[in-house]
């Protein structure tokens, strides 16, 4: 089995330091302060009434004034919250409005040519376009990746599907009860960009390779690239093998299916279809070649 993605370079983001900049304060300027205060002061004896209601109205004056700015600190100047609330706000509406951290990774895949609905096919140019008759006529399934199974094989197939990777790629081995593998680019260009990047690193293995649980090809220590297959059977014996799943086909819902998809794909092509031929030629050859491959028409996170 040639079971192959991407390296993905992990950058520091070291925290910014700032320095606190401490007041002083010199102590001969805080005595002439005071003594100028002291010296424009009212002696106690002085009992002027004019001058003593002049006092309170100063009093009360900078008393509002202080009132007046610390309401507006805490406000600011539109009415709305301060810097350090609007600061925590913001950054409590990025941690949970995002659909695609933590392990709040699921992208939905909808599949051509699916096998079992010949009666229900139609030619687009030179590809036979079919609509499954099962599960309520859905094309579609539904994968979940865990972060926390492979860290780095995620990140990579997160990148993949962010740079729509996968749309028109074939699901190029389906080798009934043990794996439908996928993840060479019909785009000769797209495919030599992503191996030009070289392998990644081997995630621990963590999950265990169950029927339904996704996982990086490789060919050996560290030589993961963009290829994967999805196991169709339990297949646990290569947990011992070093491949690592990242996900799993999530169970049936509104409007998507489950592993009854995934079995759908074509398999009467078996192994034949050449992988450098793929590389190299891309959707010209496998229209000529192999018409029948079932195919990804788009995979989008949800």
């Amino acid at each position: 089995m040639e079971m192959q993605s991407i390296p993905v370079g992990y950058r520091d983001t070291p925290q910014d330091e700032e320095d606190d900049e401490e007041d002083t304060f010199s102590g001969d300027d805080e005595i002439d302060e005071l003594g100028m205060i002291a010296a424009s002061s009212p002696q106690p004896n002085q009992k002027d009434p004019a001058l003593k209601r002049h006092s309170y109205l100063t009093y009360i004056f900078v008393g509002l004034a202080a009132i007046a700015l610390l309401v507006e600190v805490l406000r600011g100047k539109d009415g709305s919250l301060s810097l350090n609330a609007r600061t925590k706000a913001t950054s409590d509406d990025l941690s949970t409005s995002s659909g695609t951290t933590g392990d709040n990774l699921i992208i939905e895949f909808t599949v051509a040519n699916l096998r079992t609905n010949s009666a229900n096919c139609s030619h687009v140019g030179k590809m036979l376009q079919c609509i499954p008759q099962h599960n309520n006529a859905t094309n579609k399934f539904r994968i979940q990746l865990y972060p926390s199974w492979a860290p780095i094989g995620v990140k990579r197939f997160q990148e993949l599907t962010e740079a729509n990777f996968w749309d028109d790629a074939r699901i190029f081995r389906v080798v009934p009860n043990f794996v439908s593998q996928f993840g060479i680019s019909s785009y000769p260009d797209v495919q030599k960009y992503y191996d030009s990047l070289g392998n990644l690193k081997d995630d621990k293995v963590i999950g265990s390779n169950k029927r339904g649980t996704l996982t990086f090809a490789t060919s050996g220590r560290n030589t993961r690239t963009t290829q994967l297959f999805i196991n169709t059977a339990d297949n646990k014996f290569l947990d011992k093998q070093g491949f690592s799943p990242i996900g799993e086909v999530l169970a049936a819902g509104d409007g998507y299916g489950s592993m009854d998809v995934v079995d759908e794909m074509y398999s009467k092509y078996g192994e034949d279809p050449d992988q450098g031929m793929i590389k190299e030629e891309g959707k010209d050859y496998l229209e000529e070649k192999y018409p029948l491959l079932s195919y990804f028409v788009t995979a989008v996170f949800v």
